[in-house]
């Protein structure tokens, strides 16, 4: 048959001129059954043939017309049956077609875990011949940590799931793994009753592959970030000291001349006793400066008291300078931490209280501070107008982005959150694990 339905059309004409010679075989067969069986003087073959009396002819005529209807309907079945087959037929060339040339490895499981049919690139993924696949137990072909379990998506769609995705590590023959996304859906017969399942299996090494590097990647920029800030706190220390230990004792010298001065000058000359009071006074000045500035490059307090202590004296400065109210807690009382650990958590409270300052508007912080088995955790609460989404994600807030970056850097967790007029609060943790590494690599 071609799709014009020429030889469909050709075979039905025969079938109804099949329906015409049997008639026409019936009227002679008729006719020679009624001139044998019923003879008389008025009739014989010829005229029971060509002129039979009417009640004859209107039998041979009903059952001529039958067998001519009985061989259209005939023929109209059996054309609607061949289409119908060949419907079936090229529908399942399609699907056939469809399953074999897909990117994905598919395989097809009955109930009894058996593998009924294997596409192409399922071969090639697992490296066998179709032969060694069909009909071998699907977790002997391709096994994976759910075969035999609850998680088996046989077990899954035969408890009434209709659909299952998931990523999963399969195992071929030769031992080699392979990642990926295995998509299972029931397979049911025209009945509608569940046979077995269809497996779809999704090649993601490649993915997996570049993954790992950019988690390598990322793994190398946290490591170098975190030196770099390791060296920056190393050259800040420092300044601080050359600061202290030289600009110090110069102006402590200076004062001590200045001094010296003072007393080799008569008390009632009042110009000159009142321009070495000038310049005592400036000389004191630049010693607070220099004191300022050696606690901003590297709070001493940070060395010798630790963590808790630090904080709060940082607290206390922000409170002297900005009038913004503090309430701290610390949880023990006195947290010591080694390694860059305390300065990168310093540091970010500092970055806190800079944002508070510019941004918030706040009049009373809250502090909290806690170490304990699950890490060390800062969280600082203002009182503020609330900090937005769009400011949170904006590449503009560089001071967010330090903040985030630093935690990242420590395999810690960062976050923050804004009311709207009823304050922002910002979260920090650092796992125990990151204060070994710490410790570790600040002892090295």
């Amino acid at each position: 048959m071609n799709r014009s339905g020429k030889f469909i059309r050709i075979a039905q004409d025969r079938l109804i001129l099949l329906g015409v010679i049997l008639g026409i075989v019936f009227w002679i067969l008729e006719s020679f059954m009624h001139a044998y069986f019923f003879p008389s003087q008025f009739s014989n073959m010829s005229m029971e043939i060509f002129n039979p009396g009417a009640h004859e002819i209107w039998m041979r005529l009903t059952v001529f017309t039958m067998f001519i209807l009985f061989g259209t309907y005939a023929q109209k079945i059996i054309v609607a049956l061949r289409k119908a087959e060949e419907v079936a037929q090229l529908a399942n060339t399609e699907l056939s077609q469809i399953f074999d040339t897909s990117a994905d490895g598919m395989r097809v499981v009955d109930k009894e875990f058996n593998v009924l049919r294997a596409n192409k690139t399922f071969c090639t993924l697992v490296g066998l011949a179709r032969d060694e696949i069909v009909g071998k137990k699907c977790y002997e072909v391709f096994k994976g940590p759910r075969c035999n379990t609850s998680k088996c998506p046989m077990i899954r769609i035969q408890a009434g799931e209709e659909r299952l995705e998931q990523d999963e590590i399969k195992t071929c023959e030769n031992n080699k793994e392979v990642p990926c996304i295995v998509t299972a859906t029931p397979f049911r017969n025209h009945e509608g009753k569940l046979i077995g399942i269809v497996e779809d299996f999704k090649d993601i090494s490649e993915r997996k592959n570049t993954e790992e590097e950019l988690r390598h990647s990322h793994e190398r920029l946290r490591d170098l970030a975190q030196h770099q800030e390791m060296i920056r706190e190393k050259e800040r220390s420092r300044i601080a000291r050359e600061i202290h230990d030289e600009l110090g004792q110069t102006l402590t010298v200076l004062k001590m001349d200045i001094h010296w001065l003072a007393r080799r000058f008569p008390e009632n000359n009042v110009v000159i006793q009142e321009k070495i009071k000038t310049m005592t006074t400036h000389v004191d000045n630049t010693v607070h400066q220099v004191q300022k500035l050696c606690s901003e490059l590297r709070p001493g307090v940070l060395d010798d008291l630790g963590l808790s202590a630090a904080i709060e004296w940082q607290a206390n400065e922000f409170r002297d300078r900005m009038g913004i109210t503090f309430d701290l807690t610390s949880e023990p009382e006195d947290i010591t931490l080694e390694g860059t650990l305390s300065t990168a958590i310093f540091r970010i409270f500092q970055e806190t209280l800079t944002n508070i300052a510019r941004h918030s508007g706040a009049t009373r912080v809250e502090i909290a501070l806690t170490d304990n088995d699950d890490g060390v955790t800062l969280t600082v609460r203002d009182n503020g107008t609330g900090i937005t989404e769009e400011q949170i994600l904006s590449s503009k807030s560089l001071g967010l982005i330090g903040m985030r970056e630093r935690v990242n850097s420590l395999t810690g967790t960062f976050s923050i959150n804004g009311t709207e007029n009823k304050g922002t609060v910002i979260t920090i943790n650092i796992p125990v694990q990151s204060r070994k590494d710490n410790d570790t690599n600040s002892s090295c």
